[in-house]
């Protein structure tokens, strides 16, 4: 049922090498603030700039020792040649370290097309208008790179089809919170990696077909501790899996790989620059916009919603948004008595015995 999602990804590099033979462009991007539409609409195949469980060897001579992780796994992977094929990268105005990883690659590593997106960090309304005139211009970048207009019947198209992505996974998501799938935590993670790399008219497809399966199957998650899983970037599944051994059963999550990247739609309006600004500027905030209040609160209702016992925080070691951003979470689960988790993970669990035996113990304590 999972396998064909954990092979798309498994193989992602393979199958994008595929696609250039045939002729097509490939842009990579950093962070769920890029708009993929935009560039699905100038015929370009859009696919988010991962890290593996690969060991670090190139990036620390361009990276300090403390930077998280994920980015000095993402360049690294870049600077092996992993990432060759792209024709493009595009960047979004983040966290300090994703804001300057453009400058960083680009100088070391070769690619035709580059662009940032200055994102404003609020939600107000000049905000908006800021990142609509961003969007303009990123759109115009991409209309000289192609040789030709991008048309707004394209964009609404690729907006649909976005759309559409989105739409399902939020059904697989609300059945698997409110325990009518047998979908687990770490079986979705997976599902949804795999639409960071495979186009999303085939993404759709296979969500379908995920979906007409799961509707004649039957929960196996009964009995086992509800929780709600929060934090950042992890490219390791295993980190799930764990609190799956453990008894665990992730029905809900705040994660930048999971529904936040997801949740939002595209409204649409005659004007799908503004309609993609308003999305991406009011989408699930990360903790490098702000205010984060709204987030937390939806967090706080995914808890009731979906009878969550615990919330385990995961966060990269050295995430300053994150880890900045944790003491206010902290004092809401206190403040409504939910019983949470920290912990602190650098891809490769270096402490896997540690980490399993305190995921254990708070499994304990909630049965």
């Amino acid at each position: 049922m999972i396998a064909d999602f954990q092979e798309r990804y498994a193989k992602r590099h393979e199958l994008a090498r595929g696609w250039k033979k045939e002729g097509k462009k490939v842009f990579g991007y950093f962070c769920g603030y890029v708009p993929e539409e935009l560039i699905d609409a100038a015929g370009i195949i859009p696919i988010r700039i991962l890290g593996s469980l690969e060991k670090v060897t190139l990036a620390d001579s361009h990276l300090q020792s403390f930077i998280c992780a994920f980015a000095r796994s993402c360049l690294d992977q870049g600077l092996k040649g992993t990432y060759d094929y792209l024709d493009g990268v595009v960047v979004s105005k983040t966290c300090d370290i994703v804001r300057n990883m453009l400058g960083i690659w680009s100088r070391n590593i070769h690619v035709p097309f580059t662009a940032y997106i200055g994102a404003p960090a609020k939600r107000t309304e000049l905000a908006r208008e800021c990142l609509i005139e961003e969007f303009k211009v990123l759109r115009a970048k991409l209309e000289e790179f192609i040789g030709r207009s991008i048309d707004d019947d394209s964009i609404n198209q690729s907006i649909e089809t976005y759309n559409q992505s989105r739409k399902l996974l939020r059904e697989l998501y609300e059945l698997r919170g409110e325990g009518n799938s047998p979908l687990s935590g770490s079986d979705f993670y997976h599902v949804v990696k795999a639409g960071f790399v495979t186009p999303k008219k085939k993404y759709n497809e296979m969500l379908s077909s995920l979906k007409s399966e799961l509707s004649s199957s039957k929960s196996s998650q009964n009995g086992r501790i509800r929780l709600l899983v929060s934090g950042s970037t992890f490219e390791d599944v295993n980190i799930l899996k764990m609190i799956e051994e453990a008894g665990g059963n992730v029905v809900a999550d705040d994660l930048c790989v999971g529904s936040r990247y997801f949740w939002d739609i595209v409204k649409p309006a005659s004007d799908p620059v503004r309609s993609l600004a308003d999305r991406y500027q009011m989408r699930i905030t990360c903790p490098c916009k702000h205010p984060s209040d709204e987030r937390l609160e939806r967090m706080m209702e995914e808890v009731k919603k979906y009878r969550v016992q615990g919330v385990i925080s995961i966060v990269q070691k050295y995430c300053d948004g994150h880890l900045f951003e944790y003491p206010y979470m902290r004092d809401l689960l206190q403040k409504n008595n939910i019983p949470f988790l920290y912990l602190e993970t650098e891809d490769r669990l270096g402490e896997e015995g540690q980490f399993k035996t305190r995921v254990q113990a708070f499994i304990e304590m909630l049965g």
